[in-house]
């Protein structure tokens, strides 16, 4: 579908939620609940008014009755200062523990003005740097190409066209209503690189304790309760809250709560072209990272403000007539951004938490302050992607990863969570433990390593791989010589069939990923080639930063390897002499292709001690959220080697995804303008970057991936290659259990056998 104003998006992207949910339970009709009232929101400590008081003055000055000799003369009561919703807030937020109330969150959030020339800073800062490097700003237009069997389904975006419908429009309610705008027109794109945040709004959080997911049990899909986290609230709960695990949801705020969880998430969750995706995006899940826990998904913990102070669900438990209808308010949180102490109203609100210039030069004088750093800041430095595909090394040495990586791991965990209700007639284990069936033999900072326990799989062992995010060899190389010795402590002990378990994998360094690609395939290319966008503001600063023996620069020719030549670049050609590309219906001007160099001191393995795991003998499993560097590894061990992959949740009788915005490599619009001015770039022209005027931040791609050298299309829209082999539905117990979905593919190994062939 194309999108053509800004005013239409919201209906745009309810349209592609409507197109998911055709497949999912037709509307039943809810009945209506009333929202619960907070003491917070309505508790008002009475004084008296200003008003009054001054009444009460001018009443004094007209009396002519004298005072009663003997009795002083009493002194006036001085009226505090009635609090703003910002002022409300600031105070709930010193008690320490305290959930904030809704509607001081939401009255301080509106009662930030649409400023018009914050406004026009903040929309001239978008224009010129998506305008400039976004690589898919073009294909964006058209969308995937079509495909059969493919599970993308997302609408197709004229950004600077988006942008421009929100330039014209002057009568915003305020800057919370604006800067939500830009959030939601950034995730219309459903690129997990991409995302534009105002850090302003992004100061609570919002929990339900209520999780859940959709698995499908005797056939159907139906949304079901994961775990009640009690430490988030008891309010609105029955006496006993864990009566409702695996509980059906049968409505959430009136609707039919498959459609109203797959609504939100097409709409905010932005991690994939793929509603399927989306959908366990909005849910809890259960992964390895450091340690097995479950996340409570995005449905559950959210950062953008509710519609309502609670939610209202009708819920009935399996084997009971009766329909329960409950109503629990949300608990409201700061989060890390939120500076306690350091504001009082709306207007300081604002010079603390939004405007740069306002929180630094008024600090000094009102004696405000902000832990944070502008994330425009001038000490930005960009780094070579060699060593980190969604890191980047920014604001004097803060991390940035991929949005959509960074947001599921902002979400935090389920507190204490529970494999499962203890009656297991409704289909849930009665043990504790996650993994069950496999024993743990290693684990590095990335991987855990286990072998499969029983007579039929003892020859299979799973690497359940979290993470890419390893630190430069060269500084530390344990991240790299850890993981090869889990791999050959399987191998020592008997595995010959290896499942990787690339759930809730949300990318890392390009460089490890390019690593495991070679450790398991030493005589194949393990990188995919890749362009960036060319114009000339790009090339301008090409012919700059070849100036320097070493430009650190994004712009420098020097860090990449030529495809075409498999050698290093020595001058600026590969900006100077583009390539034309077709993209959305017009001809646009890439690099050459490339790829970044690679290099291992650990690899070749030595004789005795290669890996010889074949691709028959191997699967990939995710969830769908296998992401940028994550992506590197997954696509390319199933495109060129033939590994079999498998996706698990999603929406049932749907293919899905097994990987999500590959990408290529992201940058922020800080590090683009900061890479700029560290090469001394004059006269650029007046598209060139600049920095927000605001506490936010602009993540972007700027270099495009291809699934094989010859491609023509980026692997970001080349749709014929993200369905799984195999689609699995998520049942009660793999859905807690993720080893039980291990016996499912080791038992895969022995009745069938990898015939998907390279495309």
């Amino acid at each position: 579908m194309k999108i053509t104003s800004i005013l239409t998006l919201a209906a745009a992207l309810c349209a592609v939620s409507v197109n998911a949910a055709e497949l999912l339970p037709k509307p039943t009709p809810a009945p209506s609940k009333a929202v619960l009232s907070h003491p917070q929101t309505t508790a008002v400590h009475h004084h008296p008014t200003v008003a009054t008081a001054i009444n009460d003055k001018k009443t004094t000055k007209k009396s002519t009755k004298k005072p009663t000799k003997g009795k002083p003369t009493p002194t006036p009561t001085k009226v505090p200062p009635k609090l703003d919703a910002c002022g409300l807030l600031a105070k709930q937020a010193q008690v320490s523990g305290s959930s904030l109330s809704y509607d001081a969150v939401k009255g301080c959030f509106e009662a930030q003005t649409f400023k018009p020339d914050v406004a026009d800073k903040v929309l001239t800062s978008l224009e010129n740097v998506l305008g400039n490097f976004y690589v898919f700003l073009d294909q964006a237009k058209a969308g995937p190409n079509a495909s059969a069997g493919s599970p993308l389904l997302t609408p197709t975006v004229d950004v600077m066209q988006e942008l421009n419908k929100i330039r014209q429009k002057k009568d915003w309610k305020s800057d919370y209503e604006f800067q939500m705008a830009l959030s939601y027109l950034t995730s219309s794109l459903n690129d997990g690189h991409l995302a534009y945040q105002s850090d302003c709004y992004r100061t609570v959080t919002f929990q339900q304790p209520l999780s859940l997911y959709a698995p499908v049990v005797n056939g159907a899909q139906s949304v079901r309760v994961f775990f009640v986290d009690t430490s988030i609230t008891q309010k609105g709960l029955p006496k006993n809250p864990s009566s409702l695990n695996d509980c059906n949801v049968l409505t959430i705020d009136g609707q039919p709560a498959l459609q109203a969880i797959q609504k939100f998430t097409d709409r905010s969750s932005a991690i994939s072209k793929d509603p399927g995706v989306r959908l366990n995006d909005a849910l809890a899940s259960t992964s390895w990272y450091t340690e097995w826990s479950s996340s409570p998904g995005g449905f559950a913990s959210r950062w953008e403000v509710p519609d309502k102070a609670s939610m209202d669900y009708t819920i009935q438990c399996d084997g009971d007539a009766n329909v329960q209808s409950i109503t629990v308010p949300w608990t409201i949180k700061p989060s890390d951004m939120f500076e306690s102490d350091s504001f009082k109203n709306a207007k300081t609100y604002w010079e603390v938490q939004c405007s740069v210039s306002g929180s630094f030069a008024d600090s000094a004088k009102k004696n405000l302050h902000n832990k944070r750093q502008d994330s425009s800041s001038d000490g930005a430095v960009w780094q070579a992607p060699r060593r980190g595909d969604s890191r980047r090394i920014l604001d004097g040495g803060a991390s940035t990863v991929a949005p959509a990586t960074a947001i599921f791991h902002r979400r935090g965990e389920i507190t204490e969570p529970k494999a499962g209700p203890s009656d297991s007639s409704r289909g849930g284990s009665t043990t504790s433990s996650t993994i069950s069936h496999a024993k743990l033999v290693h684990t590095s900072s990335t991987t855990a390593f286990y072998m499969l326990l029983g007579a039929n799989v003892s020859n299979t062992c799973v690497a359940v791989i979290a993470s890419e995010d390893a630190a430069d060899f060269n500084i530390d190389s344990s991240d790299y010589t850890d993981l090869i010795k889990g791999f050959q402590i399987l191998q020592d002990q008997g595995c010959v069939k290896l499942i990787f378990d690339m759930t809730n994998n949300g990318g890392g360094s390009v460089d490890f990923a390019y690593f495991v690609n070679q450790l398991f395939f030493p005589d194949a290319k393990p990188y995919f080639v890749e362009d960036l966008r060319d114009n000339s503001l790009v090339q301008a600063a090409s012919k700059q930063a070849i100036k320097y023996p070493k430009a650190h620069s994004m712009f420098d020719a020097r860090i990449y390897n030529s495809m075409a030549t498999g050698r290093p670049y020595k001058d600026a050609s590969m900006f100077l002499k583009g390539v034309n590309q077709k993209r959305g219906g017009s001809t646009v001007t890439f690099t050459q292709k490339n790829y970044f160099p690679y290099s291992w001191p650990f690899l070749p393995l030595a004789k005795g001690k290669a890996l010889k795991f074949t691709p028959q003998n191997m699967a990939i499993i995710t969830n769908g959220f296998c992401g940028s560097a994550c992506t590197m590894i997954a696509s390319r061990f199933a495109i060129v080697h033939n590994v079999k992959t498998y996706a698990i949740g999603g929406i049932t009788q749907r293919p899905l995804s097994y990987f999500s915005f590959p990408g290529g490599f992201v940058s922020e619009n800080a590090g683009i303008v900061a890479d700029l001015a560290s090469i001394h770039l004059k006269n650029a022209s007046k598209t060139a970057p600049i920095a927000l005027p605001i506490m936010g931040t602009t993540s972007l791609p700027v270099g495009e991936l291809y699934a094989l050298e010859n491609s023509t299309m980026p692997l970001e829209y080349d749709s014929q290659y993200f369905a799984a082999a195999v689609h699995l539905d998520q049942d009660p117990v793999s859905a807690r259990h993720p080893d039980q979905v291990w016996l499912k593919i080791a038992r895969d190994f022995a009745n069938t056998s990898t015939k998907k062939t390279t495309k």
